[in-house]
């Protein structure tokens, strides 16, 4: 009966706090997808540039590594695996 009653009393502030974390869990969804969107393009950029040469400086292939290794982190899907394979044989030119 105790916890009846303590729903009873309280359940305005239950049901505040029980939206509000479910409201934060799904913007923590929504940021992560973002920013696996947002490394992801990156990543796409620096391959579209560099693709037709095969050559890439080594500060885009510094970023890109960079953010692979993040968007590998946040278990991003395999298809940024295959263009990373493909851009560390580009030839590195200065």
């Amino acid at each position: 009966m105790y916890i009846l009653e303590l729903i009873k009393n309280f359940w305005v502030q239950i049901v505040f706090i029980c939206t509000f974390l479910i409201g934060a869990y799904k913007f923590y969804i929504a940021m992560i997808e973002a920013t696996k969107c947002s490394l992801r393009n990156d990543i796409l950029e620096i391959y579209d540039r560099c693709k037709d040469a095969e050559t890439i400086t080594k500060y885009q292939l510094e970023s890109i590594e960079t953010s692979f290794v993040l968007y590998k982190q946040l278990k991003g899907n395999s298809f940024v695996f295959n263009i990373i394979e493909k851009v560390r044989k580009f030839k590195i030119v200065d």
